[in-house]
């Protein structure tokens, strides 16, 4: 079961602040190097237009995909 209350600790908080700052405009599924790991950005819908349609906000979290050696 998927743990939906995950709070990140300050030192991730601090990681996804630095690559928001260094990659504001980065396009979903872009991999950057940061610290000499490799995270990607992913998107996903925060609300829908009262219809269920449209996006009308999108939210972002970084994903660590490889650590430093």
């Amino acid at each position: 079961m998927p743990n939906y209350h995950y709070q990140p600790t300050p030192e991730e908080e601090k990681i996804v602040r630095e690559l928001d700052e260094r990659y504001p405009h980065a396009k979903s599924r872009t991999i950057v190097e940061h610290q000499g790991a490799e995270y990607q950005i992913k998107y996903f819908p925060l609300t829908k237009a009262d219809d269920g349609g449209k996006v009308k906000e999108w939210g972002h979290r970084w994903v660590l995909v490889k650590r430093k050696n």
